[in-house]
């Protein structure tokens, strides 16, 4: 008889155990859930760095670049200066996606334009190139690498020094319909 209470009294026990196991187990899987559901999806393309990889000289006198980026990544400041026909600066930036969805880069704006003929004429005769990421989309923490190449044509007009400004922004939409 008292081996039989003994059983009784373990198994008890070990049901108790059971019980209070599954309540920890419900607890941590109701608060990833709530973390889960908490979580808004979003993007946030951003520049994450800027680096000159290149830099070639047209005549004795380096041509001199100089990048910044904004604190919170959406805005990139370039300033160069070129000296002589053929100088040509390379930049390389990275844009990040922060966020936890796809995004989609709609444009990359420029402020000037220097592409259009108003603004063109203002540094003529150097060009600038950036690789094409328009309707590019990019996944959660993925990087891209847009490629800023600057360079000083060789022209018949009138040479000399260039210095001029240049701001990129990012313009973005959720890559999700």
């Amino acid at each position: 008889m008292k081996k039989l209470i003994n059983i009784r009294n373990s198994v008890i026990i070990i049901l108790c155990i059971t019980i209070i196991c599954m309540a920890f187990g419900f607890i941590v899987i109701s608060m990833e859930l709530k973390t889960e559901k908490d979580r808004v999806p979003s993007f946030q393309v951003v520049f994450s760095k800027i680096e000159k990889i290149s830099s070639v000289k047209g005549s004795t006198i380096e041509p001199v670049g100089n990048a910044d980026i904004d604190e919170n990544g959406s805005k990139l400041y370039l300033q160069f200066e070129l000296n002589a026909v053929h100088d040509e600066l390379i930049y390389l930036a990275t844009i990040r996606n922060n966020g936890t969805i796809p995004a989609k880069i709609v444009d990359i704006m420029k402020s000037p334009d220097y592409e259009k003929e108003t603004f063109s004429k203002m540094i003529q005769p150097v060009t600038i190139q950036l690789s094409d990421y328009q309707n590019k989309i990019i996944q959660p923490n993925e990087e891209l690498d847009l490629k800023i190449i600057v360079y000083y044509n060789a022209s018949t007009g009138a040479g000399g020094k260039r210095g001029f400004q240049y701001d990129l922004g990012i313009l973005a939409e959720s890559a999700i319909q």
